[in-house]
């Protein structure tokens, strides 16, 4: 059905007064809607939550120095007071949240405050930075989309879930989709998937610094680098603190989408032809990176610059004794697999699910455990970076 209403088409006062409206309505029943957008912020309200102001109904009190805010729109129950700073297309300002946050404690009558801001950005906007010692959250508008879409309708009241449909309906009017699979015919999901992972990943200490690999073509011989139809998107995620200089020149975690089977793997890559001390290390720590491969059930995939290539394919075996032969068989900076020479080492973990929110967290999980066992520990890579030690 069509979305009945006037749809908000990008304006960020028409979206604050429909999503807040309906929030309004949903409250008055309870609170367990609202507490299902807010559990990756662990803030939970009680039965006694209310929306108390909004943009045509400001709170009253401001200071006598600060300018006057109008927050978009005010949650309190009866141990906080919750305002929400919408942005659609604005960027935020560090003085506008200042002055939010004393415009809420001068309204806070002995509850706590907490400022929360909400904008379409994939992840946390840098000037979040700024306020880390205040009770400042962040969260987009496509994580509440995505999370709207999770909610089953037979885990909450009935009464419930016509708010959450027309809930539902406002974000689909507002083109605002989450992952929901992998679709041929839908190529947007492949960007919804990434942008979805990337908030997964978003408090975490590693990012995918806005790179995907996508270069190649179903010709092996291409004429030109202009490609349009990739094989597999690899999404490299790489250390916070790191700068945006790895590219070639540093191995790397990674997820990788195959776009014709839509197999989702994530692992490690070790780029052995142009770093040393990685061919080093994999020479060195030989069988203990096969035993641990073993005990996770990883593969290992060998690969020349990218994991695309539609003529030599991308090798791939979970077998020790092949990975053992192929780590040995090449020369010192090359696995040979199959009578060729590859640059990149990768050990992966398969994880590809029915369900798409199950993908997501496999994804996110495999990228987590790895850069704790590479990057953190000490137990397999002797180096607290996967960045080139020449």
């Amino acid at each position: 059905m069509v979305y009945p209403f006037s749809s908000p088409n990008g304006y960020e006062e028409r979206l604050n007064q429909q999503f807040s409206g309906y929030i309004y309505y949903s409250l008055q029943i309870g609170p367990e809607l609202l507490n299902s957008l807010h559990e990756d912020l662990g803030i939970s309200f009680s039965e006694e939550a209310t929306v108390v102001a909004h943009q045509n109904a400001p709170l009253q009190r401001y200071t006598d120095t600060g300018t006057d805010r109008e927050i978009d729109w005010v949650i309190a129950d009866r141990d906080k007071l919750v305002g929400y700073e919408s942005k659609y297309g604005d960027s935020l300002s560090s003085n506008q949240l200042e002055d939010e946050l004393d415009k809420l404690e001068l309204n806070a009558e002995g509850r706590d405050v907490i400022l929360i801001t909400v904008t379409p950005h994939t992840t946390r906007p840098r000037i979040l930075g700024r306020f880390e010692d205040d009770p400042v959250h962040w969260i987009s508008w496509s994580n509440i989309s995505r999370q709207l879409t999770h909610i089953e309708e037979t885990d909450i009241q009935a009464e419930q879930r016509p708010v959450l449909r027309m809930l539902q309906d406002l974000f689909e009017a507002e083109d605002m989709h989450p992952f929901t699979g992998f679709d041929h015919h839908d190529k947007l999901q492949y960007r919804y998937f990434i942008r979805d992972l990337r908030q997964e990943l978003d408090q975490t200490a590693i990012e995918n610094p806005g790179k995907v690999n996508t270069s190649t073509t179903k010709d092996p011989e291409p004429s030109s680098w202009k490609r349009l139809v990739p094989k597999r998107l690899d999404i490299p995620f790489v250390r916070e603190s790191r700068d945006d200089t790895w590219k070639r020149q540093r191995s790397y975690l990674t997820a990788t989408v195959d776009t014709e089977t839509h197999e989702v793997h994530a692992g490690i890559v070790f780029n052995l032809r142009e770093i040393k001390s990685h061919r080093e290390y994999v020479a060195d720590s030989l069988e203990e990176l096969i035993e641990y491969a073993g005990e996770r059930e990883l593969q290992l995939w060998a690969s020349m610059n990218s994991l695309n290539q539609w003529k030599e394919g991308v090798p791939r075996t979970d077998d020790p004794a092949e990975m053992r032969s192929w780590l040995e068989g090449g020369n010192k900076n090359a696995v040979r697999a199959g009578g060729t020479d590859f640059k990149k080492a990768i050990f992966v973990n398969d994880c590809s699910a029915s369900d798409p929110a199950v993908v997501v967290q496999n994804t996110k999980n495999e990228l987590l455990r790895q850069f704790e066992d590479f990057l953190i520990s000490d137990d397999l890579y002797p180096w607290s970076t996967l960045e080139a030690r020449e």
